[in-house]
């Protein structure tokens, strides 16, 4: 019995799921399906009840899940203390997906009472394996599974034109805008995910006729009345673009740092950035 093997199975049976834990840990399907086949015959019964289609965790594999739950936990803890009795390097490495100016201007402010710290600060998101961060700055989700978590900002988002667009000073709803042309961030930004998950939910698909990846690019093609764009409400209203009054639009970005291990510099950059939540 190899402690891999428990780790598979325990991951599986939180989800039901070979699959998953193949993904999480970067392997076959059929590696981690086979690995819990080992650990069924070393004990000697089947932990799961199993279909064509799925996997059923049964009162064997649940006994078992709930020993490992304790036993895990006092391990990956720890692991964790032992950590922190080792050499801080100093620098912390960041996977940003989200508030990236904002998180700039916090690094800025840490740095000037903390020069020594290094920062190696990454804005992609196309990563894949987590495990070369420290903190991960992105949207609330559960893909994060296992890391620790807590909430950074909490920001309502508006919808922006040009100062002179014929939609001001009206109150809207989502479909009266339904016709009307839109700019966009990227496909793989949480703000252009927001944009399409609200008009879809007003029952349409935007025009989006620009996208733009650099933030001061797509501020300018709103302010040239391109299009309409989706923006944070704290940002700084420019004197060529107006808010727009959408009566159904109550998108908020609701954003996480995400973390496995806090220790040493780490978690001193953790405990600054929880003075700064929004």
């Amino acid at each position: 019995m190899e402690l891999l093997q428990l780790r598979y199975f325990y991951e599986s049976a939180k989800k039901e799921s070979f699959a998953k834990t193949s993904e999480k840990y970067m392997v076959p399907t059929t590696s981690v399906s086979a690995s819990v086949r080992r650990l069924e015959k070393e004990m000697g019964c089947a932990l799961f009840d199993r279909t064509a289609n799925r996997i059923v965790l049964n009162e064997k594999g649940r006994q078992l899940m709930q020993t490992l739950h304790t036993v895990f936990a006092e391990l990956d803890n720890t692991v964790e203390k032992l950590s922190d009795s080792g050499e801080d390097t100093g620098e912390i490495k960041m996977l940003v997906r989200a508030v990236r100016s904002q998180v700039t201007t916090h690094i800025i402010e840490y740095r000037k009472q903390n020069p020594g710290v290094l920062f190696k600060t990454v804005f992609d998101f196309a990563a894949s394996n987590f495990e070369d961060y420290d903190i991960i700055i992105d949207e609330k989700t559960d893909k994060y599974e296992g890391y620790e978590h807590f909430e950074l900002f909490n920001i309502r988002m508006r919808l922006r034109v040009a100062a002179d667009s014929v939609l001001c000073g009206r109150e809207l709803t989502l479909k009266d805008l339904k016709n009307e042309p839109f700019v966009s961030m990227g496909t793989e930004t949480n703000m252009h995910k927001i944009l399409i998950r609200a008009c879809r939910r007003a029952g349409f698909t935007p025009n989006i006729v620009i996208q733009a990846n650099d933030a001061s690019c797509y501020a300018r093609f709103i302010k040239a009345g391109a299009g309409i764009g989706i923006v944070k409400e704290m940002e700084t209203a420019d004197r060529g673009v107006k808010f727009l009054t959408v009566t159904d639009f109550d998108e908020k970005q609701i954003v996480h740092a995400y973390y496995k291990q806090a220790h040493g510099t780490v978690k001193d950059f953790l405990d600054f950035l929880k003075t700064k939540t929004l």
